[in-house]
């Protein structure tokens, strides 16, 4: 075929001149514009080669006729408004950045060469990995995309993978600079370029064929109850559609289809790329969106409606609730009040739309919610999840201080249930050597362990806690070594449910669903029930009775250095337990509390109770405090650091609130305002805070170690070492402090990136507490309140009582990776819980106390902490800043090329959005003229 120069270009005379230009916003492209221009005979040999190369591989997949303008296309799109750079000096090199092991953002097994789709918003763009790259704290990838344009993103934003789709020869070849080098970078990139190209036209060729049996796939894999939530994979539902070959094409096209139908499936928004599972809405959920959806379209009259008898119960209630604002909070249903047939319709329908939607997929509720909110005329700015909330809890469906994070009815993980049992009832029958017979329900008749139970006599217990602790998991003794009293015994004492709860009970597999004891502001959702736990299972509970108590002790020889020198794990029984309060301690032994401010006023508290501590009494805390400053100065002695900022802290009261029942059959009347004081608490532990928190260290040290020891498989927590220079590293430990600090805005300044803490079953290394690889830190002290150290107490008594594990090395992987899976959106649940409830205080300080003259969220000074961000889709420059006074992180707005890591800025409040992911957003104070 004939080749024409058109503007520049080469294109074949038979096709129009014009080739798309790349789909990728210019901010994202790392290519520069300004490369020098080479000879014209170097672009044509440049292209020669490539279009040579780039036809073997393909000859058997483009037809020939299309063959010569496809080759051009991948020509012009990758030389598209640059020219091949000047070839670099003979003999440079110029080595390609190696994966940075460790700080690896990507899960394992995905890296340079895997294939990627990589979402911004809800648009897919398909690359393949090049390299990863230390970015802000994090490393970020860098993807070349089927058009030749590499973009550099963070590792969440990929969201499906296919590993090693090009070796790592070809992606060697592309070079290590932003622009090919030579013709060998470039013919590497078109190569891999067009790779790219057939792995994406089969796949829509797939994806289309698939279309009409894909509608069959929701009514398969939904929940058998109507209103409960279940999930499914991406191999799963692929399996369903009877495909002959589940290759990789196939599993895009199908993920592709998960995706677009954000209706019925939602991506798992915290562990999607290791999981490839997505949440199947309710069958209810779907028949109400298309009841909703018909009726908006065919029948909007029930729609106004409802909405118009939706504006005069709001009135009503208002009115009833104003009278009542200074009352404690209160809830009770309205008898003159009912909402109809269509009324629950619409606002179920509403609950549902408040589940979370990541913008990487569209939002179906999006435009039927607005077009039924905005028509009252009564809420503020564009129509969100903010707004209807506020719309519920003014109809009487939600309480004023429920939160959308913590709502049950919005969260997915709180109906799907775990598939994975945990232990066979075999296994569990040999554990449970008193009992011939376990039924599926039954509690051990009698303590397994009684037998081997080693009981402590009159030794004191403390268990030491704050003010309204529910759950009491541990205490600690402490006594000198008789051979050598330099030495120190410690002995930390926890709570032993598993001499009752065998892992088979319903209670065990709930705890297991549940994972973890929830603390939300308004209310709690323990693991255990708290009949059980408050009466016989919480540390000290029987002491005041004179009982005696199962505990599961581990107990450390302490050397002078720090050093544990010695061990041992038993079966333990206490009868001397005393139950003490943090800030009772700190006064009766002059210890340093722990620094905290009050921004909104200090709130009246009681005083600390003076204790009545003996002289025995007395010297066991002397003790516990020089253990306590051995293990502190060990750490310090190890190469680690620890950098923070102060963060608030509520104290809400009463608690729990009265939540009433999300009921759509009749609204509530919610009246009063629970009492809420506001702290900023700093991280330095201190006094008997400091002594619990290095005691519950060693406990677990020591746990890793039995399990290390006995060949027992046991789950570690471990975390790597930062990366950054020798000569940063070096610098940043010379300048701690006595207590192990560095300056928090040096280290981001320095963008050093920190790992993510993991499971393994190795007794891998944490560099954060100073452990060197071959120790481990095992969780062991909270089984009242984490089902992982359940399963620990299981492995290790089960160890103690028949000389082997009750769980293999495959279910303990097993189980761990759930529970790690399942902590990491409970955290993210209750990070975002805390921080709409201390954004809600904020606003309505604001509402209430505008013009008083104590204004601590007037102008503001704050910290710069990282480097600018542009927001593309609103087109700003923004910047996050800690706000000292307040101990919040917030976005300013604005900020043009950005102030460095550290400097001060004045600065208000412009916004605060109180959605599932609360907002903050800042504005520079104007400056007044003098």
């Amino acid at each position: 075929m004939h080749r024409a120069r058109v503007r520049g270009r080469l294109v074949p005379s038979s096709i129009p001149p014009s080739y798309p230009p790349s789909l990728v916003p210019s901010q994202f492209r790392t290519w520069s514009t300004s490369s020098i221009k080479t000879p014209k005979s170097e672009w044509q040999e440049a292209a020669r080669l490539l279009l040579k190369s780039a036809r073997s591989h393909r000859a058997k997949i483009v037809p020939p006729k299309e063959r010569r303008a496809v080759e051009l296309k991948l020509v012009n799109s990758i030389l598209e408004e640059q020219c091949l750079p000047a070839t670099t000096k003979e003999g440079a090199v110029r080595p390609i950045m190696a994966h940075l092991e460790g700080v690896s953002q990507l899960p394992s097994g995905l890296g340079p060469g895997a294939l990627v789709e990589v979402r911004w918003g809800s648009f897919p763009l398909i690359g393949v990995i090049l390299r990863e790259a230390p970015g802000e704290g994090q490393n970020v990838v860098q993807t070349l995309l089927v058009d030749g344009h590499i973009i550099t993103h963070l590792a969440h934003d990929i969201f499906y993978a296919v590993p090693k789709f090009i070796d790592i020869f070809h992606i060697e070849r592309c070079g290590s600079e932003e622009n090919p080098e030579n013709t060998k970078e470039l013919m590497a990139r078109v190569s891999i370029a067009e790779k790219l190209r057939v792995f994406s036209k089969r796949t829509e060729d797939i994806y289309n064929g698939i279309a009409t049996r894909f509608n069959r796939v929701h009514p398969w894999v939904s929940a058998p109850d109507v209103e409960a939530w279940a999930a499914v994979t991406v191999t799963e539902a692929a399996r369903l559609l009877n495909v002959k070959h589940l290759d990789r094409q196939v599993l895009h096209a199908v993920y592709s289809h998960l995706m677009k139908h954000s209706k019925m499936f939602l991506v798992d928004n915290l562990n999607f790329l290791s999981s490839q599972r997505f949440f199947v809405r309710p069958r209810a959920h779907v028949e109400r969106f298309n009841r909703v959806c018909h009726l908006v379209h065919t029948d909007n009259t029930r729609v106004r409606q409802f909405m118009m008898r939706a504006k005069e119960i709001i009135a009503k209630l208002r009115g009833r609730s104003q009278a009542s604002k200074n009352r404690s909070p209160s809830y009770k249903p309205v008898a003159d009040l009912d909402f109809t047939e269509d009324d629950q319709l619409f606002i179920r329908f509403l609950m549902d739309s408040l589940v979370q939607i990541r913008s990487v997929q569209g939002n179906p509720y999006t435009a039927l919610v607005s077009n039924m909110i905005k028509t009252l005329r009564l809420y503020d700015g564009d129509i969100g999840p903010e707004q209807v909330h506020l719309f519920l809890v003014d109809i009487g469906v939600l309480a004023p201080w429920q939160d959308i994070t913590s709502l049950r009815e919005v969260q997915p993980m709180s109906t799907v249930s775990d598939p994975v049992p945990l232990a066979r009832p075999t296994s569990v029958y040999k554990s449970a050597a008193t009992s011939p017979v376990l039924s599926r329900d039954g509690l051990y008749p009698s303590d397994p362990l009684e037998s081997i139970r080693h009981d402590f006599g009159r030794l004191p217990v403390y268990t030491i806690d704050g003010h309204g602790a529910q759950e009491l998991d541990d205490g600690i003794s402490i006594e000198r070594d008789t051979i050598d009293p330099s030495n120190l015994w410690v002995h930390i004492h926890v709570a032993d449910p598993t001499a009752i709860l065998p892992p088979t009970h319903s209670l065990a597999r709930r705890a297991r669903h549940a994972v973890q004891s929830l603390y939300f502001h308004h209310s709690s959702r323990p693991l255990l029930p708290e009949s059980l736990v408050n009466g016989k299972l919480s540390l000290g509970n029987s002491a005041t009775n004179g009982a005696a108590e199962n505990v599961l002790t581990f107990s450390a020889k302490v050397d002078s250095n720090g050093d544990i020198v010695d061990y041992n794990v038993r079966a333990g029984i206490v009868r001397n337990v005393r139950t003490l309060k943090y800030d009772d301690v700190d006064m009766a032994m002059s210890f340093n509390p722990p620094r905290t401010t009050y921004p909104f006023g200090r709130p009246t508290e009681p005083d600390p109770s003076p204790l009545n501590l003996s002289p025995m009494d007395m010297e066991n805390f002397h003790l516990l405090d020089l253990f306590s400053k051995r293990m502190t100065t060990r750490r310090l002695s190890a190469s680690t650091f620890s950098y923070s900022l102060g963060f608030p802290e509520l104290t809400v009261s009463p608690k729990p609130l009265p939540l009433g029942t999300v009921d759509s059959m009749q609204p509530g009347l919610f009246r009063g305002d629970p009492e809420v004081s506001y702290a900023v608490q700093y991280p330095l532990l201190s006094g008997s805070r400091q002594i619990i928190s290095e005691a519950a260290l060693v406990a677990n040290r020591v746990a890793s170690r039995f399990g290390h020891d006995r060949g027992v498989p046991l789950a570690r927590r471990s975390m790597g070492a930062p990366l950054a220079s020798d000569e940063v590293f070096a610098d940043l430990l010379k300048a701690r402090d006595q207590d192990g600090w560095v300056d928090f805005f040096e280290v981001r300044r320095q963008g050093i990136q920190f790992p993510s803490a993991r499971y393994t079953l190795e007794p891998a290394g944490h560099w954060t507490l100073g452990l060197a690889k071959g120790e481990g830190y095992t969780r062991a002290t909270s089984p009242l309140r984490r089902y992982g150290d359940l399963v620990t107490h299981w492995q290790i008594k089960h160890a103690l009582l028949h000389k082997e594990p009750l769980f293999s090395s495959e279910e303990m992987q097993t189980t761990f990776e759930y529970i790690e899976g399942m902590e990491k959106r409970w955290e993210w649940v209750e990070r975002h819980h805390n921080r709409w409830w201390v954004l809600n205080f904020v606003k309505r300080w604001m509402q209430r106390n505008e013009g008083d003259t104590h204004n601590p969220v007037g102008t503001m000074i704050g910290r710069v902490t990282a480097l600018p961000r542009q927001d593309v889709f609103r087109g700003l420059c923004t910047q996050e800043v800690y706000i000292t006074n307040l101990g919040l992180f917030g976005l300013l707005e604005g900020v043009g090329s950005g102030m460095e890591i550290g400097a001060e800025v004045a600065m208000t409040i412009d916004k605060i959005m109180l959605t599932a992911h609360p907002v903050l957003t800042l504005k520079r104070a104007r400056q007044t003229r003098s």
